[in-house]
């Protein structure tokens, strides 16, 4: 009997043979199948049921569009710039694009403007003692975007600065 059993034995190992590379391709077949379990797992994993995204749509408490900030650039920019000037309409072309420009920079410059894009429109003209009525229109998301206006006005000219600010989603 011990006979049979080492025939039987020496048959089945005849039948697989072990070769380096059968086994390597075995190895490689076993180890591709468990890293896809392992990836897949992993994914179910990653995505806990009941959390919320980290991309938000809306500005948190706090971080909305800085009135207070942006409304003291804009009437520092324009005092400074038009204190004491007296209306010439070819000078009051550079004035208009360096408030603007002024006044967007110092903007884009502050800390607390995040995700804000913001616009700034200024139009000046000549004191004449006359009315002037400025309208400016935009589509936007009223929760989240928000404007801005400030008036300088002096004996000889009046300078309307207003900022749009809207929220980045």
């Amino acid at each position: 009997m011990p006979e049979d059993k080492m025939s039987k034995k020496t048959n089945k190992e005849r039948s697989i043979p072990k070769t380096a590379s059968n086994t390597g391709s075995q190895d490689k077949k076993q180890m591709q199948s468990a890293s896809a379990q392992l990836s897949a797992d992993a994914e179910i994993e990653e995505e806990p049921a009941g959390q919320p995204a980290a991309y938000s749509m809306r500005p948190a408490f706090g971080e909305s569009f800085p009135l207070p900030i942006v409304r003291n650039i804009i009437s520092t920019t324009m005092t400074e710039k038009l204190k004491d000037k007296i209306y010439d309409k070819d000078i009051a072309k550079i004035w208009t694009s360096e408030i603007a420009d002024e006044v967007n920079q110092k903007i884009a410059a502050s800390p607390k403007v995040k995700r804000y894009k913001h616009v700034v429109q200024v139009m000046l003209g000549q004191e004449l003692g006359a009315g002037c009525t400025y309208l400016s229109r935009c589509c936007w998301d009223c929760d989240c975007d928000t404007s801005v206006t400030e008036v300088f006005s002096n004996t000889s000219l009046f300078c309307v600065c207003t900022v749009f600010g809207t929220y980045q989603y």
